[in-house]
């Protein structure tokens, strides 16, 4: 784009070739705003298909300029700038699609792990609920057992009551 200032001779002796329209570096296309939380740095893999998807639908339009510019370059270089304006948009877009669908994927991930989390949850949950219901019922047979060795120490204690119920038994019998 430094060639806006040059002559026509300058533009002819070191033609701009349409498809070497500036590449926006990653700091330029991922400009976030203040309360945006940063982005993980993209892998190598990840970023050859952003590029490849932001260049590849452009690829006709680039050979169109590259036609243009041979039948009139002044007319070519104001298309290539327009050109190269509408690339920035379409990058920025391919990036947030890509962005908005790894956001989709983390989302969709951290839906099934509440999911999870959520059986999981319940699945204490019942336990807990047998743990206090076989909690009450040994609390209840304790008291019984309790109850019941109370009479029978009792019973040790004082034998003549023991006794008497004894013999009025045997009284009954004979």
């Amino acid at each position: 784009m430094d060639s806006q200032n040059s002559s026509p001779e300058q533009g002819k002796e070191g033609k701009q070739q349409p498809s070497a329209l500036p590449i926006l570096s990653d700091d330029d296309s991922q400009d976030n705003p203040d309360n945006a939380p940063p982005l993980p740095s993209p892998s190598r893999q990840e970023e050859e298909t952003r590029h490849t998807l932001a260049t590849e639908p452009l690829q006709p339009v680039l050979k169109l300029l590259a036609d243009l510019e041979r039948d009139d370059p002044k007319f070519a270089f104001q298309a290539a700038r327009l050109v190269g304006l509408y690339r920035r948009l379409w990058e920025s877009c391919v990036s947030k699609h890509i962005d908005g669908q790894k956001l989709q994927q983390g989302n969709q991930i951290l839906k099934e792990a509440g999911a999870h989390l959520v059986e999981e949850k319940d699945g204490l949950q019942l336990c807990h609920e047998k743990q206090l219901s076989l909690l009450r019922f040994f609390e209840q047979a304790l008291e019984s057992s309790r109850e019941r060795m109370t009479r029978v120490l009792d019973g040790w204690n004082h034998p003549s009551r023991l006794n008497l119920a004894g013999t009025q038994d045997i009284a009954n019998e004979g």
